[in-house]
Parts: structure tokens; C-alpha cells; sequence
């Protein structure tokens, strides 16, 4: 019987799927990834934004014009947050939410419908993810403490819990991916006996002597201290994507962000100054509840003085449930859509900037895919890279930048 993994959202997402890939093999299933013909589809499904647990429903739609028989297990995030919406379909034959993805095959067998209690006093151990990727994600925490006002993961994934270093450590250890990245809904919080640990745990990865990223991060996590860790790392790909939300105070205060935009700038400064060539990017959510004008014109000029190399933009989304949907001075869908092409043109201007800063210079690329003629990666700083004819996947090689060319540039072998 063959069953295919459906995966929607983050890169603690990506890796679970991984494992549940893994728990379906061990069970006897052939295996597969993606909206392709199969027996048994489990889809991992999002809820991060409205339009999120839309595509998240939408997949069920699309995987039965595949196949109307299909038997299709849901869980994830969306789930969690409203599992109604799926016990509709007369295909879903079972669901969970988040807790319980570790023991798939056990919850697939008895056609549960009941979600179990997600667990917020230790962190749940899955099955080791199967390697299909060249870069392998490494998950090193779940759920989140911070509850933002905007938010609804604390209440889908939980309270925040850390993996086991050693686990960890013997994970990366035994892939066999040529780059690893680590990754968790809040690594900023990750600890070992109820301390932070996060430092140490990058210092004992660089030591492996694999190549390595760290995911989306909070500024706060970024001290003195811990760009000094990073820059002492031979192994760390110096891309840092921290979650700013908006670049104005007034706004941060309402979000419940609990830094202010002069403390990310001067951050970001000096990540700039022991990486001249890193990539710096972030998250910004326009239109947020009380956005004034004022405000957004605030954020937009000092986005002008941070200049990141690019940034995920996403409309203000109200979820059910978080302090924000009970605030008032909700900003219209004209203003917000205004408000998100301006940003769109500025995140174009940062791109295109470095990009040519980074024009006629060397990197190392890890080789992932070959498409249209093109073999592609990113260099260490994220920049995804073209390089005509076909080489080896799963290999690091030097390449020398040319132009901008697509979503990166193009690259000619050193």
C-alpha cells in the first residue's frame, strides 16, 4: 500500500513529516512525498494565518480528485486548532493534532478521531526523520512561552520544551546530509536543566565539522555574546533570519514584542559588522490591529535603515482566540493591501542590493537540485544559485556569482 506525506508550513513541520515518513515505512508502507497517487495520504497541516488553514483544508479537495478513494490522516496544527473542519470529509478516517505524530501508525490503525492532550511539561521524542533532502532539518524544541498578542502557536504546539542535547548531537552525527539546519518554533528558548542552553549547543554542533544554519530566531537571542560564538564557528553559515513583525514601537508594544526597534537595529549592526557578507532577514506583519498611519510610516523608514536582505511579508491575519482578535482598531483590507505592496517594492530594492553586493564574489554551494538545465543551491549566505549543466547533488562546490538571475543568481563554477 502506498502513503504519501502532504506537508504544509514551517521547517518544524518539514522534519516531522520526515519522521512520519520514516514511522510509515516501519510499518510496511511504500512511501512518498507531496500531492502524488497513493492509498493513504497524511497531511500535515498549518494554521499559522487564515489562509494557511485554508490551503490546509484545500489539500484534501485536491488530493481526492487524485484518488476518490483515498484514505487520508490529518494532523497538525490546523487540526489543533479546529478539528471540525476536517471531520466533515467522509475520506478523513483519522486525525491529531500535534501530540501524537510520533506514534502515527498506533493512531492510523484505530481510526482515532479524538485528540490527545498536547504535552507541555517535556519535550516527545519522534522517530529519526528519513533523509530525502541534501539539507537535512534538525529539530531541537516545541511550543512557545512568548504569546504574542497575534499568535495562536503557544495554544496549537503547547508550552516551550527542549530536546535532548546529546540526542541532538548524535542525530547530526548519523545524517548524511552535507548541511544541516537547526530548527524549533522558538530556538531562542531552547534549554538543557531548565537553563539556556542554546549557546552551548552551537558550539558542540560546530565541533561535528558539518556545515550548519540556525533557523528563525529572536533578536534576544543574539547578545554580544552569542555573535561572538558564531563568528568562532568554522562551520556556520552566517544567514540570520530574525522575526521583527514591524519596526515601529508603538506597534511592538501592542503585539507584545518585547524588544524595541532600537535594540533590533543595534543588533543587527553588529551582526553586520563580524559578517560583512551575511544574510540578514525577518518577518513583518502589516496592518496589524491599531496600525496607523503614522505608525506604518515608521516602520517603513527604519526598514529603509536596517536594509535586510529580503523579508517574508504577511498581511495581518486575525486567528480566533489570541489577545489581538479582541483589540480594537482593526485595519481594513484597502489599507492593509496598500500598505503590503509598498513593503513588497522595498523587500524587491533590499534583494536586488545585495545581490549586486555580492556580485563577482566566491562561495560554497551545496548542489540540491537540477531543473531546466540548472543545477541549483544556496551559498552559505542564502543565496540561491544557478549553475548551468548537471552536477552531483549532495556536493559542495565552489562558485563564483555573476548576476542576478530569478529568485538568486547565477553562478559559474571557480
Amino acid at each position: 500500500m502506498i502513503a504519501s506525506v502532504v506537508t504544509l508550513g514551517c521547517k518544524v513541520n518539514e522534519y516531522e513529516s520526515q519522521s512520519i515518513l520514516n514511522q510509515l515505512k516501519a510499518g510496511g508502507y511504500d512511501i512518498c512525498e507531496g500531492l502524488v497517487k497513493a492509498d493513504v495520504y497524511v497531511v500535515n497541516t498549518c494554521a499559522v494565518t487564515n489562509m494557511a488553514e485554508h490551503k490546509s483544508r484545500q489539500m484534501l479537495s485536491r488530493i481526492l480528485k487524485l484518488n476518490p478513494q483515498a484514505k487520508i490522516f490529518v494532523c497538525g496544527c490546523a487540526v489543533q486548532n479546529n478539528p471540525a473542519q476536517f471531520l466533515k470529509n467522509p475520506n478523513v478516517f483519522a486525525l491529531v493534532g500535534n501530540a501524537g505524530k510520533e506514534d502515527i501508525l498506533n493512531f492510523i490503525k484505530k481510526q482515532n478521531k479524538t485528540l490527545p492532550d498536547l504535552i507541555h511539561n517535556k519535550y516527545t521524542p519522534t522517530a529519526r526523520p528519513i533523509k530525502t533532502r541534501t539539507r537535512q532539518y534538525i529539530k531541537i524544541q516545541d511550543g512557545c512561552d512568548y504569546f504574542c498578542n497575534y499568535c495562536l502557536i503557544p495554544y496549537v504546539r503547547g508550552r516551550s520544551r527542549s530536546r535532548d542535547m546529546l540526542d541532538i548531537l548524535d542525530e547530526i552525527k548519523n545524517t548524511k546530509a552535507k548541511e544541516i539546519v537547526l530548527t524549533g518554533i522558538n530556538m531562542t528558548d531552547y534549554k538543557q536543566n531548565n537553563k539556556p542552553a542554546l549557546k552551548k549547543l552551537i558550539k558542540e554542533v560546530d565541533k561535528l565539522g558539518i556545515r550548519f544554519r540556525i533557523s528563525s530566531i529572536e533578536c534576544m537571542a543574539l547578545d554580544d555574546e552569542m555573535i561572538k560564538i558564531l563568528s568562532s564557528c568554522k562551520n556556520f553559515c552566517p544567514h540570520f533570519h530574525i522575526s521583527l513583525q514591524s519596526a515601529c514601537n508603538e506597534t511592538l508594544k501592542r503585539m507584545n514584542r518585547h524588544y524595541t526597534i532600537e535594540k533590533f537595529m543595534e543588533i543587527v549592526k553588529n551582526i553586520k559588522a563580524n559578517f560583512p557578507n551575511a544574510s540578514v532577514s525577518t518577518d513583518i506583519i502589516v496592518g496589524f490591529v491599531g496600525e496607523t498611519e503614522k505608525e506604518f510610516k515608521t516602520t517603513l523608514s527604519n526598514l529603509k535603515k536596517i536594509e535586510f536582505s529580503f523579508m517574508h511579508i504577511f498581511p495581518y491575519s486575525e486567528r480566533a482566540g489570541t489577545v489581538a482578535s479582541k483589540m480594537e482598531g482593526k485595519i481594513d483590507k484597502a489599507t492593509k493591501k496598500a500598505r503590503e505592496e509598498k513593503l513588497i517594492a522595498l523587500n524587491k530594492q533590499f534583494k536586488t542590493k545585495f545581490y549586486n553586493q555580492n556580485k563577482n564574489t566566491t562561495h560554497k554551494v551545496l548542489v540540491e537540485l537540477y531543473e531546466n538545465g540548472y543545477s541549483c543551491g544556496y551559498t552559505e549566505n542564502y543565496i540561491y544559485t544557478y549553475i548551468k549543466g548537471k552536477l552531483k547533488t549532495n556536493e559542495i562546490i565552489d562558485v563564483k556569482l555573476t548576476k542576478p538571475y530569478k529568485e538568486g543568481m547565477i553562478g559559474e563554477l571557480c
